[in-house]
């Protein structure tokens, strides 16, 4: 097995004249966006503290992913928060085309990433044993979000881009009988929004994600040698045994080869030359694998383009 990163694109493409953005908080500051058993008792100092931390978290969340991306101009956005009595009963009130235009004149900004809504549920459940009714198996708290985002240009009537997303993390207490470390609830609450700002922030930016590729080291006496080289990241010299191996009368193994050298150059970058040898391979054997790792590879090259678009400037 071997693991290395790939950059996979952003859902968002921008249009090229986007550098700065403008990250804008018009969540309604309510006790609406909680559940009614999760407000009961709740006081207004509280609904402060809990939504400065669902805030910041998805703030925090959004912006190790910016600042971890490619795109350079994006690492350093501009945080605005004065618009949070905007939705407040209200649906589906988006900015207007004057508004946007004035923040990003203000701001010098060139798009408005604005967290329009969030809402949360916090609940608990409880398993038992089958032949112990009375004695818990499971006991975990989970907590369920909603956050909506849109995207504003200037120029534009109606939002460039609309994104919904409900999530729910489990936080185990008792697990098959054993007592766990459970975080408290600010803690629970805290990590499940910093993970809705980082799901929101791969949406908008390309990332590096951590991927694998399975060699053949089979039973042949060649490519387990070949398998030795590679453990220790001696990778050209198992390359040259795969060049002797590729062609060899037998295909099966010839095609088994021809892949091992393909994952090399996909490892090099070079998806082209990978992209050529898979071909040959699938023409000596459509081996299970072979065939999906084409696919595979047809993504990564279909993701390439998309990449290099997004990151160009």
């Amino acid at each position: 097995m071997v693991e290395f990163e790939v950059l996979e694109p952003a859902t968002v493409s921008f249009p090229d004249q986007v550098s700065q953005l403008l990250i804008l908080n018009r969540a309604p500051l309510s006790f609406n966006v909680f559940t009614e058993e999760d407000r009961k008792g709740m006081d207004k100092n509280q609904l402060l503290i809990i939504d400065t931390l669902i805030c910041n978290s998805i703030n925090r969340g959004l912006l190790h992913v910016l600042r971890q991306s490619p795109i350079e101009r994006f690492h350093v956005p501009v945080w605005l928060s004065e618009r949070r009595g905007d939705t407040t009963l209200m649906e589906d009130m988006v900015l207007t085309k004057r508004e946007v235009a004035a923040m990003c004149d203000k701001m010098d900004g060139d798009a408005v990433i604005s967290l329009e809504f969030y809402s949360m549920d916090l609940d608990e459940a409880y398993d038992y044993y089958t032949d112990a009714p009375g004695l818990v198996q499971n006991h975990y708290f989970q907590i369920s979000n909603s956050v909506k985002w849109f995207i504003y240009l200037p120029g534009n009537p109606r939002p460039f881009d609309k994104y919904a997303m409900e999530d729910t993390l489990f936080f185990p207490e008792v697990l098959n009988g054993q007592v766990t470390q459970t975080p408290t609830t600010l803690q629970m609450i805290r990590e499940s929004f910093y993970e809705s700002g980082v799901k929101y922030g791969m949406y908008l930016v390309p990332v590096w994600i951590q991927t694998s590729r399975s060699l053949y080291k089979g039973k042949e006496d060649s490519l387990r040698h070949a398998s030795k080289y590679t453990d220790k990241g001696e990778w050209t010299q198992a390359y040259k045994i795969w060049e002797n191996l590729a062609v060899s009368e037998d295909t099966t193994l010839a095609s088994k080869a021809l892949y091992n050298m393909a994952i090399y150059w996909e490892l090099e970058d070079n998806l082209d030359s990978a992209s050529l040898l898979v071909n040959q391979a699938l023409e000596f054997d459509t081996l299970e694998a072979v065939r999906l790792y084409r696919e595979e590879l047809d993504t990564r090259i279909e993701n390439r383009k998309e990449v290099i678009n997004q990151v160009r400037f």
